[in-house]
């Protein structure tokens, strides 16, 4: 077996590819905690878009309850291919707790055979996997000139464990036995979305309730937060008799949601009381638990976001249309099981831009 193909596991194309290297076992996640706090958010997906990591940022430093720690859970690049911006995003995220997504790990790569490192499954079309793995082709080029930045990618633990009030929290970037895992995207998470479900023409194996518990006794932890898939929810589970969750954030740095522009991100804290922006949560053992909205200013993020990749650039192809008109999501739909919607709390999309779509993953 060659060094190349060596590091493969799967299906060999690149994008569709799973290093092995990226596998891992729900146990790994039963250690002691990484970090204590009594809040966290946790930032997933920003993919360089830094107008909404300033904007996470000044969120965090409002937080009630301070101090408060972040978590960026992988793919805090992407679009940030100019130098400038690159090295900015690095720099910002470093300074907190992280973990290695696809495109750390495919930065901080030896080879690139795994393309952009998305494992992306079978109903997500072809011209996507290829305008990702372009979008990574030239994220490589700028990531070369900060050797020492990357050391410090390659550096990233693949998950990590917190406590939060007490409670143990999995921060993963796909799901609990792969970075670049998808059984924790919506679409496949039982009961079916029959929306998602023909949006996606989703077929292969569903997630099931007892799968997720499983994965949670194995992992001895009362809360997931993933992102990686794109599409954000919170659906609670009982595990014997206790309630347990699942939260994937979406992405900070994309829109998410029909109608709307915004970023989404997790908050976790021991305080009761849901922050008056909430979108959705739910009380689980002593955690309040929340997606929040990055409301950042769309009109900058564009001005930078086209700078980098003009009309007609994989980058322009593959999210423009979800940056400026959002996603076909309603918010209804992240709020699953027993999460309570505060509907009226999302942010509208600025007028201008268009109709919603599905977007980019």
């Amino acid at each position: 077996m060659g060094v190349r193909s060596a590091r493969l596991s799967g299906s060999a194309k690149p994008g569709r590819s799973c290093p092995i290297a990226y596998r891992y076992r729900p146990e790994e996640l039963a250690t002691g905690a990484a970090f204590r706090c009594e809040s966290l958010y946790v930032v997933g997906g920003l993919y360089g878009n830094t107008v909404a990591l300033e904007c996470v940022l000044e969120r965090v430093e409002r937080e009630r309850h301070t101090p408060a720690a972040v978590v960026f859970n992988g793919d805090f690049h992407w679009l940030d291919v100019d130098a400038d911006e690159f090295e900015h995003v690095a720099e910002q995220v470093l300074a907190h707790h992280a973990i290695r997504g696809n495109v750390e790990a495919e930065l901080a790569a030896t080879g690139d055979d795994a393309g952009c490192g998305c494992a992306y499954p079978e109903y997500i079309d072809d011209a996507t996997v290829a305008r990702s793995n372009a979008i990574m082709a030239r994220l490589r080029e700028t990531a070369r000139r900060f050797p020492k930045l990357i050391d410090q990618l390659a550096a990233l633990p693949r998950h990590l464990t917190a406590e939060v009030g007490g409670e143990r929290v999995g921060i993963v970037h796909g799901d609990p036995e792969s970075l670049a895992g998808w059984r924790l995207a919506l679409e496949a998470m039982e009961p079916g979305d029959p929306m998602l479900r023909r949006e996606f023409r989703r077929s292969g194996v569903l997630t099931t309730a007892s799968v997720v518990a499983d994965w949670f006794r194995r992992a001895d932890v009362r809360v997931f937060c993933s992102s990686h898939t794109g599409l954000p929810y919170a659906q609670d589970f009982l595990v014997g008799r206790r309630r347990h969750l699942v939260i994937n954030n979406g992405a900070a740095g994309l829109a998410n949601f029909r109608r709307s522009t915004c970023g989404v991100i997790t908050r976790l804290s021991r305080h009761d009381e849901a922050p008056p922006d909430s979108l959705y949560g739910i009380r689980v053992g002593s955690l309040r638990c929340d997606a929040l909205p990055v409301d950042f200013d769309l009109d900058r993020w564009i001005d930078r976001f086209i700078g980098q990749w003009p009309p007609r650039s994989p980058g322009y192809d593959a999210y423009f249309a979800r940056i400026t008109r959002g996603t076909d999501l309603r918010l209804e739909q992240a709020a699953r099981g027993n999460v309570n919607l505060f509907a009226d709390r999302l942010p509208p999309k600025p007028g201008g831009h268009g109709a919603p779509t599905t977007g980019a993953r």
